[in-house]
């Protein structure tokens, strides 16, 4: 068997097979090579042309630089010696701790809330009950832990006048021979006060604390009435305070010679706001 050579076409022998071929397409496929290398003949030509000419023009028309000889500048080095500062040694003036005595009205404890009674002995001879007004009755630590951070120091020691008075039936006395008592003793009064004493939120919301000093009557039969606040801090404190004291139970009521009688009591509640 007898193999023969293919003919060798190009592609666009292929392409163009049965086709036009003597102008055209063809011809100019057919020519594309030769005009790629005359075009890249062309470019290189002109690139080594400009820059012959630009070199030719720098050596023709350019001033030669001078020469120039180098300089040789010798640094030299001199050690300054710098003159030794004296050290003055500065003496702190000793200055003396002076220990200022603060009285224990103007100090604030912030410690667990209580409310205790004050341990006020009974005399015949009392100060005036507007001197409460002026004063700061209670304690200055307190029992028991109210809501909001309000602590009430209770003193039940109440206004006080001379035991050898005498007057009418009616007469709202300051003193008896057994003042009145809150039913079930001082302890059940300071755990009422410590449940249903609230801190006002406008006082707490402006920060005010301090003594709110109320008086009330307490009658024959133990009730309570004409209820004053004879000095507030605002901000609802007052309020508050007689909203309490108006809750309690009858009291036991005071007795002179065996026979009940009036006793106004003065009770200074302290609010003030915990850390």
């Amino acid at each position: 068997m007898k193999f023969l050579p293919a003919p060798d076409y190009s592609l666009d022998d292929i392409v163009f097979e049965g086709r036009h071929q003597a102008y055209g397409a063809y011809a100019l496929r057919k020519a594309y090579p030769q005009h790629v290398l005359k075009d890249t003949t062309y470019m290189f030509a002109a690139v080594g042309l400009f820059i012959t000419v630009a070199h030719v023009s720098h050596l023709l028309f350019s001033d030669p630089l001078p020469a120039t000889r180098p300089q040789n500048n010798v640094i030299r080095m001199e050690t300054v010696v710098l003159p030794k500062v004296e050290e003055r040694i500065i003496q702190q003036p000793i200055t003396k701790h002076t220990t200022k005595l603060v009285p224990a009205g103007a100090t604030k404890r912030f410690v667990t809330n209580r409310i205790v009674p004050d341990a006020v002995p009974v005399k015949d001879n009392m100060p005036d009950q507007t001197l409460l007004t002026e004063a700061e009755p209670g304690l200055k630590d307190a029992l028991g832990e109210i809501n909001n951070g309000a602590t009430p120091a209770v003193d039940l020691s109440g206004s006080l006048g001379n035991s050898d008075a005498a007057g009418s039936e009616n007469e709202i006395r300051d003193f008896v021979e057994k003042m009145p008592e809150f039913p079930g003793g001082m302890k059940q009064m300071y755990e009422f006060i410590r449940q249903n004493l609230r801190y006002p939120h406008e006082a707490s919301r402006l920060g005010l604390e301090g003594l709110v000093v109320v008086t009330f009557v307490v009658d024959k039969a133990g009730q309570i009435s004409d209820i004053k606040v004879i000095k507030d801090v605002g901000g609802g404190t007052a309020e508050e305070a007689i909203r309490v004291i108006r809750s309690m139970k009858p009291w036991q009521p005071g007795r002179q010679n065996g026979q009940p009688v009036s006793v106004r009591f003065t009770l200074p509640l302290r609010f003030s706001l915990s850390s």
